[in-house]
């Protein structure tokens, strides 16, 4: 194979959502500008240069499968490397002040080393800048892309104002870390800040704008007990160079007049807010000074005069006395509606009682006072009653107007999720709940209800459509959605349900061959496996894969319609989502490495039901599939990967703000994971209530029912009647997360003859000399494994969960424990 197309593949991700193809005129446009002819194109896919014809020409013919999948890459590839190449050749105009790196730039890999060095040099330094980088403000590349920085020539996979650079955040700067391409300057002596006027959260191209501050009201001092915020140091502009104490530039200056007409910094994209919603998504309700108090998600208190529950719902969508809410995140959806968080001292104001006595149904009586003066009002519960995330509504003029409630004493926000919120102050609160509205969605209960309502608005079931019939907009079902209550397959629905109770009348009598049991993989080498070789390794490291249920969605199609069933002998279709029963007892896996087709990584027994992941993993691995039963669903789409996006986005805004970012070298990327936690206590917060709606709202995809004192076997719960009660949904991404782990260890150990000791969910441990992850991760060659695990921060992605001794972990796997789970545990 030609060395060109070899190194380029080598470059390509295997695994990842794969682009669309372009249209054919573009397919032949990118080949030609990259520079290969249709034999090279043709030798790098495995086919003949007479089929890369037949993909260029009218009508089309577009590949699938493995080839199709690489092709797409391929193209991929060329269009974001022009796109770079273009933006390198566009001259901007030198600007002086510049603080140059001594000596040369960073080196560069073998492939793109010199030509990368050489459009870095061409290029003007940028002058030393007092602004950070904003989230938001920049562009990122393909996954496996990267450009050469115009700073100091390093790679780097971020576009600022079109050019590749490396990003430079407030919260590197307040580590002590220099900006690339200059050396640390001396900064003056520090002066101390004022309180923060807002939680330091990185905000996202789509947040709102800041609300215009009310005149009326005086800005509110600092607040002198313990839970007042820490101030947030700002940057301080960099001392003047020194002529005499600086190296050279690397090239003469510009002239001042080209300095003046450089374009000013491009600013992320701000999402224009609706003046109904100009002051923010929350408030929190308080008492100050003996007096009802709203505090905003921008630092503003303002009085709520209302001392009722009902007066309260009525301040809060009175536009003329406070504009709270938030736009809808699709065109065809709702706007949010407004929440509002009663602290302690605000549910004594409006005499609600400190606690919750119904533990079981977690609402209030019915014959309570404040239900019936609701009810009264003229106001709605939902059947959810006043519990901890009350939610009130009237009607008028045929539409909803609705308010939500989060009453904190009573448990409304997770401790799991949130952490302790009750040493927060309202201000503390409104800024934490607000960052993560803007980020996610505005909070309508727990974590598990706000990813599950995060589906449905980022995918609206339905859509107004015109009926020139009846001369008007009706309600229309939206292709695609999850639009209709389906019933689950007989082997999706969970042991509780109705379908299940019919067939099995005594509970616990189903066999376990008859239900899909698609769940993560724990599971433990035992202990007279592990070879002389791996105790002879000093130490044990385990990795630990990044939001791995979430990353799973990426671009996985899942049934949004009905399951049809299939009974005799169908053939397996990796293009449909759907359960499979056959047998794969009889496909031969390392007993070094768990079964990937059960959550116990032992051996299947029999015949079984499997997901399509987990089938077509099978057939991947080379076995011959013979399935005898299936249940598919024929209408199915990418339902969730909207879903994905934003949680991701999310995610790595927030870490952005720690300080870990995607262009951090593989060291410089442990070290700040270790020490992020250390960061902005409010910001570690949020990314834990991310992480925790990712997984929660997968979980509520087949939410059970509640075996309290009302439960009664093969009844139905009211989680059925939901459009999105999957369980065939989750099954999916379970399967998929799963299989996904097992072929990136299966890559590790036929390349690397490194085979895992133990698995706990997302967490695989190693054997390894020393402490560190990173040579876990090598070939023989010493490159990453192609195929294997990749130390980043996206999702899909692997981080250092911990590290032992060999001894103490041979000491726990004589005693058949999961040292996956117990390895960040220094007590052991």
């Amino acid at each position: 194979m030609d060395k060109a197309v070899e190194s380029l593949l080598t470059q390509l991700p295997d695994e990842g959502p794969v682009p669309p193809l372009p249209p054919v005129p573009e397919r032949a446009r990118l080949r030609e500008e990259w520079g290969w002819t249709k034999s090279q194109l043709g030798e790098a896919l495995g086919v003949a240069r007479e089929t890369v014809w037949t993909w260029e020409k009218e009508p089309p013919r577009s590949p699938r499968g493995k080839t199709g999948q690489l092709y797409a890459r391929l193209l991929a590839h060329f269009a974001a490397q022009l796109t770079v190449r273009a933006a390198l050749a566009t001259p901007s105009p030198a600007v002086s002040g510049a603080v140059p790196v001594e000596g040369n730039a960073a080196p560069q890999d073998e492939d793109a080393g010199g030509a990368a060095l050489a459009l870095s040099a061409a290029l003007p330094l940028p002058a030393a800048e007092t602004e950070f980088d904003v989230p938001g403000s920049w562009d990122e590349l393909p996954e496996g892309v990267v450009g050469p920085c115009v700073r100091c020539g390093g790679s780097t996979p971020y576009l600022v104002d079109g050019l590749p650079r490396h990003l430079y955040l407030e919260a590197a700067a307040r580590a002590g870390a220099p900006r690339c391409g200059t050396r640390p300057v001396p900064q003056p002596a520090s002066v101390p800040e004022a309180p923060a006027a807002a939680l330091p959260v990185p905000s996202q191209p789509d947040d709102r704008e800041a609300a215009p501050p009310e005149p009326a009201t005086a800005p509110e001092p600092p607040e002198p007990d313990s839970t007042s915020e820490p101030a947030v140091p700002q940057p301080q502009a960099p001392a003047a160079a020194s002529p005499r104490a600086e190296a050279p530039a690397r090239r003469p200056a510009a002239a001042p007049a080209a300095a003046s007409r450089r374009k000013p910094a491009k600013k992320p994209a701000v999402k224009t807010v609706a003046p109904e919603h100009a002051d923010g998504p929350i408030a929190v309700l308080d008492i100050q000074d003996a007096a009802l108090t709203a505090y905003l998600v921008d630092g503003r208190a303002v009085p709520c005069p209302a001392r009722t529950i009902q007066a309260l719902a009525t301040w809060a969508l009175d536009k003329n006395r406070i504009r709270l809410g938030a736009g809808k995140l699709h065109d065809n959806g709702f706007d949010q509606d407004p929440l509002l968080i009663l602290t302690a001292s605000a549910v004594a104001y409006f005499d609600l009682p400190a606690h919750l006595e119904d533990q079981e149904g977690l609402r209030l009586p019915a014959d309570h006072k404040i239900v019936k003066q609701l009810t009264r009002g003229g106001w709605e519960l939902t059947k959810s009653g006043f519990g901890p995330w009350p939610r009130i509504f009237k009607r008028l003029d045929g539409r909803r107007y609705c308010v939500q409630l989060a009453v904190v004493p009573w448990r409304a926000l997770e401790t799991r999720a949130w952490g302790d919120t009750e040493h927060l102050s309202a201000k503390q609160l409104a800024r934490l709940l607000g960052s993560y509205a803007d980020l996610v969605i505005t909070p309508r209960g727990t974590v598990a209800v706000s990813g599950e309502e995060l589906m449905t608005a980022l995918r609206p079931p339905t859509k107004a459509v015109w009926n020139a019939q009846e001369n008007r907009y009706v309600s229309g079902k939206v292709p695609g959605t999850l639009h209709t209550v389906v019933e689950p397959a007989p082997c999706e629905a969970p042991d509780e349900h109705p379908l299940v109770a019919a067939d099995y009348p005594d509970e616990g009598t189903r066999p376990a061959g008859e239900a899909l049991d698609e769940e993560a993989c724990i599971w433990v080498r035992p202990v007279d496996l592990v070879t002389g070789e791996e105790r002879a390794r000093s130490h044990v490291v385990a990795l630990d894969v990044t939001m791995a249920f979430l990353a799973a969605c990426r671009r996985l199609h899942v049934g949004t319609g009905p399951a049809v069933h299939r009974p005799r002998n169908p053939d397996f279709d990796p293009d449909l989502p759907g359960s499979w029963y056959l047998d794969l007892s009889h496909v031969e896996i390392d007993p070094r490495m768990p079964n990937p087709f059960t959550s116990s990584g032992l051996r299947p027994e029999g015949p079984a039901w499997y997901a399509t992941p987990t089938v077509e993993y099978a057939v991947e691995l080379g076995a011959h599939v013979r399935p005898l039963e299936a249940w598919v669903r024929e209408v199915h789409s990418p339902y969730l990967q909207p879903w994905y996006e934003r949680l991701r986005a999310a995610y790595l805004t927030t870490m952005a703000g720690l300080g870990v970012t995607a262009d951090l070298g593989d060291e410089e990327f442990l070290a700040a994971m270790a020490a992020h936690k250390d960061g902005d206590p409010a910001l570690v917060t949020l990314l834990n209530a991310i992480k925790s709606t990712a997984k929660s709202g997968i979980g509520k995809l087949r939410q059970r029912p509640n075996l309290g004192l009302d439960y009664i076997f093969g009844e139905p719960w009211p989680a059925l009647s939901r459009k999105t009660w999957r369980p065939d949904i989750r099954a999916m991404i379970l399967s998929k997360a799963r299989t996904n782990m097992h072929r990136k260890m299966w890559h590790l150990a036929t390349t690397a003859n490194l085979w895992p000791l133990a698995v706990n969910t997302d967490c695989v441990v190693y054997p390894c000399d020393g402490l560190s992850p990173i040579p876990v991760l090598l070939g023989p060659d010493g490159q990453p494994v192609r195929g294997g695990f990749r130390i980043g921060i996206n999702p899909g992605s692997v981080k250092h969960q911990g590290s032992q001794t060999m001894e103490w972990a041979v000491d726990l796997l004589t005693d058949g424990v999961n040292i996956a789970n117990e390895i960040k545990d220094a007590s052991l």
